[in-house]
């Protein structure tokens, strides 16, 4: 077996990273069925019902691995009432607690959408949204703050030492993490943003694909392999 097979066959046994695989596929084809039904439908009848399926089907598979992750983040909400900073506090607090019920809400649209429930799918949905989208604006707030906190970090420690020292590892992870996390939850929003009609679901399924892209990378830095630090 090649180094990659194993990479591919390691990355693949970790869920969070095996979810970053379907989800880019999920929104890709969401995107694709976009540009499919806004265009001339002559020709793509098959390919549309097609995507449409498989992007139903990952929807709500996806639901399903994400059973229980509501109760992950309540105690994530817990936890950010030790931040000492209080604005940050309450926005990591707001962004953690939406996304729970949320995913909360989530739960529930999955055991109405496999008939273990009656619910009102519709009002339910938008209600998940609406979660979901105040919790990814507080996140995103809470991403530029983080960035400010590291860019700070980055000029003193640049005054004290000259532009042109080594930046340590850890600023260094720091300042990449700011930013990509950023990136990922501000493309984030813009998927509750579409199912809301506040977006065009084309641009949200773009922007879904996208920070599925930047979580992907991020999994596999995490799981297979880190980023090297700059000379």
């Amino acid at each position: 077996m090649t180094s990659l097979s194993k990479d591919l066959v390691k990355f693949n046994s970790h869920t969070a990273a095996r979810d970053k695989i379907f989800r880019a596929v999920q929104y890709g084809s969401r995107f694709i069925l976009w540009k499919l039904t806004h265009g001339s439908k002559e020709g793509h009848a098959d390919v549309i019902v097609k995507l449409q399926k498989l992007e139903a089907a990952l929807g709500l598979s996806r639901k399903l691995f994400r059973m229980g992750n509501s109760m992950d983040l309540a105690h994530k909400a817990i936890d950010a009432l030790s931040i000492p900073n209080t604005g940050m506090m309450l926005l990591v607090l707001t962004s953690h607690s939406m996304k729970a019920l949320w995913l909360l809400l989530d739960h529930l649209l999955w055991f109405g959408k496999v008939g273990l429930i009656e619910v009102n799918l519709p009002s339910l949905t938008r209600l998940s949204l609406r979660m979901w989208l105040i919790g990814m604006a507080a996140a995103s707030i809470s991403g530029m703050l983080k960035i400010q906190a590291a860019d700070n970090k980055l000029a003193r420690f640049q005054k004290e030492n000259g532009k042109n020292a080594r930046v340590p590892s850890p600023l260094q992870a720091e300042l990449r993490a700011s930013r990509l996390n950023f990136w990922r939850d501000l493309c984030d929003m813009l998927i509750p943003m579409g199912g809301l009609g506040y977006a065009s679901p084309g641009l949200a399924a773009l922007c879904g694909f996208v920070s599925s892209l930047i979580g992907f990378h991020q999994e596999w830095e995490k799981h297979i392999k880190p980023p090297a630090p700059k000379a």
